[in-house]
């Protein structure tokens, strides 16, 4: 999610000017907008309810007045309100998935809460169809205030699809199989789950000589760590931490895997479908809008730890098949799932908001806006 607002507003800075409010800290992120001369700024909010931060959130809007506030995810819907109070005429509200607290979005406390927000926002987007519906079906949202905006990624990115290795001999030697996972490490994405059906295959067929690769970081690595260790597999499984060079590291996976339990559109499944890597991933959330079973990767259901190492152990033992499923994946995301598609639907979104007349010129040339 803040991958995705770091390249929306990279790619049209020229076109608008953006400031970007944090609620804690700057974020890992911030050096990338500062580089291009993009204001970041915390609120320092507390855990918890900190009205004290409203307030000091209300007088920077003030200060700055701009056009439109774009919020993301529930854990920010209520700066709708403050940002109305600001005086600013345009929110928008962005759902890129759901807390591993509230997979389903059946939480009615957090559905309340959108609903009480719903009539400080003007426009609310969903990244995937499954979101959109659930905004207006379980939430209550009126059909003619959503959109989906679906994710997209930087095609030229992710061009080369050569093959790459960047392990070390000692870890992975040369005719491995290794799978790979990209993630935060955070109960949501359930890498223990990805680690059990790990454990699973490598009892199962230690002649595979599989590896995996887990890329990320986050408040779950010392559980993660434990497992491993528990499972004797310190040997053959590695935590990688955070990484600027995905696009290198997926070419050196063989297969990719997603073990979320909810998703909205992930970044790091289209990423590995244009770089032809065959995808095992759940059916949760809009994971079935990127991957069709048997076409473009294969589905498995969240938390089923024997489905999950099947459906490796059938892609390392097929490898016509996986070639196929990768090929299909890749022209799956050049046809449907661009940085570019994804960045012009927002611009029209803001341009319909602000009265900006929209043009059908480049977005790097377009004219400077609010």
């Amino acid at each position: 999610m803040e991958s995705l607002a770091v390249s929306f507003i990279q790619r049209t800075r020229e076109r608008y000017r953006h400031c970007v409010v944090c609620l804690r800290g700057e974020g890992a992120l911030a050096p990338r907008l500062h580089a291009v001369g993009v204001r970041v700024i915390s609120i320092d909010k507390r855990r918890g309810k900190d009205f004290g931060a409203y307030w000091r959130l209300t007088c920077l809007l003030r200060t700055i007045a701009p056009e439109v506030v774009h919020t993301y995810n529930v854990g920010t819907v209520d700066v709708a309100l403050w940002a109305r109070l600001a005086g600013v005429r345009h929110v928008v509200h962005a759902e890129h998935g759901r807390d591993v607290s509230d997979p389903t979005g059946s939480n009615p406390r957090y559905r309340w809460l959108r609903r009480l927000m719903a009539p400080a926002i003007g426009r609310f987007v969903a990244v995937s169809d499954e979101l959109g519906t659930w905004l207006i079906e379980r939430v209550g949202i009126s059909g003619n205030r959503t959109q989906v905006i679906r994710n997209g990624i930087d095609l030229d990115r992710f061009a080369d699809a050569a093959e790459s290795r960047v392990w070390d001999e000692g870890f992975a030697p040369a005719g491995s199989l290794v799978i790979g996972s990209i993630g935060r490490l955070d109960p949501v994405k359930a890498f223990d789950v990805l680690i059990e059906a790990f454990a699973h295959l490598q009892q199962r067929r230690p002649d595979l000589n599989a590896r995996l690769v887990i890329v990320g970081e986050g408040n779950e690595r010392s559980r993660l760590t434990a497992l491993i260790a528990q499972r004797g597999l310190e040997s053959h499984v590695r935590l990688m931490g955070a990484r600027d060079d995905i696009n290198v590291v997926l070419r050196s996976m063989d297969i990719y895997a997603c073990s979320s339990v909810t998703e909205g559109i992930a970044l790091t499944i289209l990423e590995a479908m244009a770089c032809e890597r065959p995808v095992v991933a759940t059916r949760v959330g809009g994971n079935p809008e990127l991957v069709a079973d048997g076409e473009t990767g294969l589905m498995v259901p969240a938390d089923d730890v024997p489905a999950l190492a099947s459906a490796l152990e059938r892609l390392a033992d097929d490898k016509l098949l996986a070639r196929r499923l990768g090929r299909a994946a890749r022209a799956r995301v050049v046809a449907e799932f661009s940085l570019e598609t994804m960045i012009s639907a927002y611009c029209r979104l803001y341009d319909s908001l602000t009265g900006i007349p929209t043009t059908a010129a480049p977005l790097e040339d377009a004219a400077e806006g609010s």
